[in-house]
């Protein structure tokens, strides 16, 4: 087994599902990158849920500027799997395993690269952004956005986040709000006449997130022509929380997940939003991605990229990335192995040759930035 490969077997064999600590991925990090670092910062905080979580901040080399390369340690959930999701498999010239795509392969690449970096005398830095929680709030990069002395200290140039592309320069990405309102009535036998059935009073709030979603998927002045499909994300799922059908519903809840470009303003759709949850005297809960990724085609980090890439234009993607928070303080773009295809599916999987190619792509950003 390869030394890419060897590393993202050790890193999918560490339970990182977002609903529990990545401590332990985050302990393989510094430890591994520790004879190589000049600095690790370790950035601590605790989730939600009451999980313990940690972020890294590596900077290799001195100096100032350079290049960053940023990878989150989190998963989805491992369900329904046929096998156990924390055994890696080779099989075909592909990698098997949780998070093998999205994204413990990347991971693994920039650990490689760091290894290289070392032997090289690099007259700028490189600086590894190691996130946690991309796949739920992105807690782990604001974290660091907001306390990061490395980061601020070193102030990267570019920054390459290694999410699965097929290795395509991705210059522009969807944002994510997802809100959820609430109703609340009282539970009984249905047939006692003496409860209070919360869906009465969610019913016109959801006409509502139907009209709205209507309007995104037809008015054409909601869409953006560079990205497939065109149209804004808006997933309407309604939650009863196992209520029967015999009893009277004591909490109903509607969520969205509405995806946007940076050619929608947000702020006009919830307005309409929270107006029609304030009517029907809902609670709203809401949260934000932070703003679209948007490098321009022409700005020097896209045309270096394109030049080591060999491709002639810069994709968007419909999905959103860590990128919503980094791009506030050093421009970036998306680029890594595997394909978004394979992420979050039921045996997920990445390229063993595409793990490769990773690596060789992410050295030419580090001499050509870096050296």
């Amino acid at each position: 087994m390869d030394v890419v490969e060897s590393i993202a077997s050790k890193l999918i064999s560490l339970d990182s599902q977002s609903h529990v600590s990545n401590a332990s991925v985050a302990d393989f990090v510094a430890e591994f990158l520790d004879p190589l670092a000049n600095r690790i910062e370790q950035i601590k905080y605790t989730d939600s849920g009451g999980q313990r979580k940690i972020s890294l901040v590596v900077q290799l080399g001195n100096g100032k500027g350079g290049l960053a390369l940023s990878a989150h340690m989190d998963t989805v959930p491992g369900l329904a799997w046929n096998s156990n999701p924390f055994e890696t498999r080779i099989e075909d010239g592909r990698l098997f395993g949780l998070g093998a795509c999205d994204m413990k392969g990347a991971l693994a690449c920039t650990l490689v690269v760091a290894g290289v970096y070392s032997t090289l005398n690099a007259r700028k830095p490189l600086t590894l952004i190691y996130t946690t929680d991309e796949e739920t709030d992105t807690e782990g990069a604001r974290k660091i956005v907001e306390e990061s002395e490395v980061l601020n200290s070193v102030g990267p140039e570019y920054c390459i986040v290694t999410e699965p592309t097929d290795l395509q320069v991705v210059n522009a990405h969807k944002a994510a709000i997802t809100f959820s309102a609430t109703s609340k009535g009282r539970a009984a036998h249905s047939s006692s006449g003496k409860g209070v059935n919360a869906n009465i009073r969610m019913i016109p709030f959801i006409n509502d997130m139907g009209q709205i979603h209507k309007e995104l998927m037809e008015d054409e002045a909601y869409w953006d022509p560079d990205f497939e499909p065109p149209f804004p994300d808006w997933n309407i799922v309604i939650d009863n929380y196992g209520t029967a059908a015999n009893v009277t519903v004591p909490t109903s809840t509607c969520r969205v997940n509405f995806r946007y470009t940076r050619m929608l303003n947000p702020d006009q759709v919830m307005k309409r939003v929270k107006d029609s949850a304030n009517a029907n005297g809902l609670t709203l809960d809401y949260w934000s991605s932070g703003a679209p990724l948007y490098t321009p085609p022409d700005s020097a980090l896209v045309q270096l990229a394109l030049e080591i890439v060999n491709q002639q234009a810069p994709r968007s993607a419909p999905y959103r990335t860590d990128a919503c928070i980094l791009s506030a303080i050093v421009p970036c773009i998306v680029l890594g192995p595997g394909s978004v295809q394979q992420a979050h599916t039921v045996n997920e999987w990445v390229s063993v040759e595409q793990l490769h190619q990773g690596v060789d792509l992410y050295l030419k950003f580090v001499q050509a930035v870096c050296q």
